[in-house]
């Protein structure tokens, strides 16, 4: 800080006074130097702001992957627990192929959606009404997807 002619101890030898102003200046030049160095420091660049979600959703897509295969296992399983429960119910057959086929089993889908075709045309359009279109439609545009 500066000392006007009014501030000087008059009991200060002019020697021990600062010889210029720019030293007297040089640790509060210094201080706000600093300062303003660390308010840069804090404010993100453009490139590290965006690296950072990034990498945020990098580290989460294995997470979420890891949950949706699980969720996909879980399905895959009450579908063979509902085929076993009724083996001549062909729209488990068909949503298990639908499934499979999304999970890249295409020989196991194929496999479902043939039985579940068996087991519609085995009813008959009588027991399902309009269903049984749709199911069979489903089954054949699946079966599509297989080849």
């Amino acid at each position: 800080m500066l000392m006007s002619e009014l501030e000087r101890d008059p009991n200060t030898p002019e020697s021990q006074e600062p010889e210029s102003s720019s030293a007297a200046e040089q640790p509060e030049t210094l201080a706000v130097e600093a300062l303003a160095q660390e308010a840069a420091d804090a404010v993100p660049s453009e490139g590290s702001a965006q690296a950072e979600p990034e990498a945020q959703a990098d580290s989460a897509q294995p997470a979420a992957r890891k949950r949706h295969e699980s969720i996909q296992e879980q399905r895959l399983e009450a579908l063979t627990a509902a085929i076993s429960a009724a083996p001549d119910d062909p729209i488990n057959y068909v949503l298990r192929g639908e499934l499979r086929l999304a999970l890249g089993d295409r020989d196991g889908a194929a496999e479902d959606f043939r039985r579940g075709l068996l087991l519609i045309a085995a009813i008959g359009e009588t027991d399902w009404g309009y269903l049984h279109s749709l199911l069979a439609d489903r089954a054949q545009e699946g079966l599509r997807h297989c080849s």
